[in-house]
């Protein structure tokens, strides 16, 4: 059973083991006589030891006016499976550049309620883990909203992992910060944002959208060309004047 699930795991199907076994047996043979060994149809076996032929398992010969089958040495798989990891290698660079070449298809997530926008919430801070920031602009009472939704567990759970937010608003709040919160905390004012209808967060890899209507919605996307074009926003309104 071993040599079976070793010879399966290198690419050969469970009949094509098993005639390559029995070929191995015989030495060399027609198919009938190897369909006998293994068990077989006769046109199963042809077709597996043609199959066998293919992978470089068996050679095909004529004698006496009839077809025979050879196997390979047991010695020949190592130098095979060697040939196909040369090969592998030669095209490895051109698969890169295709996996290169498809964009990643982005995965978006609907959100609501308490419970929702902080599940939401948690992916940020998770993949904001590694860079250790976290951009935003947008609308502040949005805003102070999705504070008041989270009970101030994302804030400072933010705070605890020393996760940076950026942010951009209409107006700063009023409300005395922590000196923590001020260190971790940069914020910058853009009038024109109390007409927007959201507030944006992003990260590396994820982008959300949250919009208050009744309540809290928020839109998650998983999408690395999205945050790049989320973070390109965020630049401009960053670098304009109050």
């Amino acid at each position: 059973m071993e040599i079976e699930k070793v010879l399966q795991d290198i690419g050969l199907s469970r009949k094509e083991t098993l005639v390559y076994l029995a070929l191995l047996e015989l030495g060399e043979s027609t198919a009938s006589r190897v369909s006998e060994i293994a068990e077989l149809n006769r046109i199963t076996t042809y077709t597996l030891l043609k199959s066998l032929e293919e992978k470089g398992f068996c050679s095909i010969f004529i004698k006496n006016k009839k077809q025979y089958f050879k196997p390979i040495s047991p010695d020949q798989i190592l130098y095979l499976l060697n040939e196909k990891k040369e090969k592998i290698k030669l095209i490895l660079p051109k698969l890169k550049v295709r996996v290169n070449q498809i964009q990643e298809k982005p995965e978006i997530s609907l959100y609501e309620g308490n419970k929702g926008i902080s599940s939401m919430l948690d992916v940020i801070i998770r993949d904001a883990k590694t860079d250790k920031e976290i951009l935003a602009y947008g609308n502040l009472t949005i805003a102070e909203n999705l504070i008041k939704f989270t009970s101030l567990h994302w804030r400072k759970t933010r705070l605890k992992e020393k996760i940076k937010l950026k942010g951009v608003v209409d107006k700063i709040p009023e409300n005395i910060q922590t000196k923590k919160w001020q260190e971790f905390t940069k914020r910058k004012t853009n009038k024109s944002l109390k007409n927007l209808n959201t507030y944006v967060l992003m990260t590396k890899n994820y982008v959300c959208y949250i919009s208050f209507k009744g309540q809290l919605t928020g839109i998650l996307i998983k999408s690395k060309e999205i945050a790049e074009k989320e973070k390109f926003n965020f630049k401009m309104l960053w670098g304009k004047r109050a």
